[in-house]
């Protein structure tokens, strides 16, 4: 299934020019002067104009350090998969340049971007030579892009073993291409600890555990901690990774007790994201329909928490974004003044 114009357009992740100034810590007055004084050409939808991509990079000209996060934990159903959708295209409205790789053969990222994995290939195939990289790189939206996969991707750690490909330098080599195309590369992976999601981890910048309030994420969360720390010795790595609370409600007794553990471990000191994401019905509702948290302007509470995840996690922050100068922003505003 190929994407419509139409669809693209309303995948296109979005920020409101509300959101901008809060951002720049200005008012909306100030960014619609910025706006015009750099002649960005923003869309509108209904008669309120808002900033996608191309925009965003305009008017915050942040230069982003490149990243690869990639999302795992040892325990199904912690809001993986919807942590990378989010908060990749959370970093898109940024003005950030997204390639999201879906290593998970059930290819439920796939799924949500609404993309039918059949008419692509896929991790497996490049692997195998059947395709190249270049080839499997599907557009989304503006500035985003998804490799995307399907239940063939089952065997990439079969694959990975016979032919004994190095598991430290496997995503290097296959992104080698396209890597520089991008100011942020997410990777999701199943929830297991094979040679797929091994070789990920090793080109990981950064490892995103979501943790859910329940005994069982915190056993995965072990399990990946003593995971990482045998990579960190095997291959001489510093791994590092970053574990935050998602689908937290402050209504339960399990939420508060989650917090005091993450708060109690030692082994965690500095690794705790601040920000909590809460429990929303509105995630699989977007989902189903094949949509994000960020594409529309819809403003709410959990679009709110992952956009503080995002930045607390990415390090986007308006001291980045390079200002017109408050000289020039009072010289068009006299200059308007005498116009009248």
């Amino acid at each position: 299934m190929s994407l419509s114009e139409k669809d693209i357009l309303s995948m296109q992740p979005k920020m409101t020019v509300a959101h901008a100034a809060e951002f720049l810590g200005v008012s909306a007055q100030a960014v619609h002067k910025q706006i015009k004084l750099k002649n960005i050409i923003c869309p509108k939808l209904g008669n309120k104009l808002y900033l996608s991509f191309m925009q965003a990079k305009q008017l915050f000209n942040i230069s982003f350090k490149h990243k690869v996060i990639v999302g795992q934990i040892v325990k199904g159903g912690t809001g993986k998969t919807t942590t990378i959708e989010s908060v990749a295209s959370c970093a898109n409205t940024y003005g950030a340049r997204i390639l999201k790789i879906d290593a998970d053969p059930q290819g439920n990222l796939t799924d949500a971007c609404g993309i039918d994995p059949e008419e692509h290939p896929v991790l497996i195939d490049v692997i195998n030579g059947d395709a190249s990289i270049k080839d499997a790189v599907v557009n989304l939206s503006e500035g985003v892009d998804l490799i995307p996969s399907r239940i063939e991707n089952v065997i990439l750690d079969n694959v990975i073993v016979n032919e004994r490909l190095p598991l430290h330098e496997l995503y290097n080599d296959l992104l080698e291409p396209i890597a520089r195309n991008y100011d942020f590369i997410f990777i999701d992976c199943p929830p297991t600890m094979g040679q797929a999601v091994t070789a990920a981890s090793l080109y990981a910048d950064i490892i995103l555990a979501p943790l859910n309030p329940d005994k069982f994420s915190a056993k995965g969360l072990k399990i990946l901690k003593r995971e990482i720390d045998t990579l960190n010795k095997r291959f001489k790595r510093d791994v590092a990774y970053r574990v935050f609370l998602n689908k937290f409600s402050g209504k339960t007794i399990l939420s508060d007790k989650a917090i005091v553990s993450l708060i109690s471990d030692p082994e965690l000191e500095g690794r705790i994201l601040e920000t909590t994401v809460q429990f929303s019905q509105e995630i699989p509702n977007i989902t189903d329909s094949n949509r994000n948290l960020f594409s529309s302007l819809k403003t709410s509470p959990t679009r709110d928490d992952f956009d503080r995840l995002t930045r607390e996690l990415l390090g986007i922050s308006p001291s980045h974004a390079r200002k017109i100068p408050e000289e020039l922003l009072k010289k068009e505003e006299n200059e308007a003044i005498t116009a009248i």
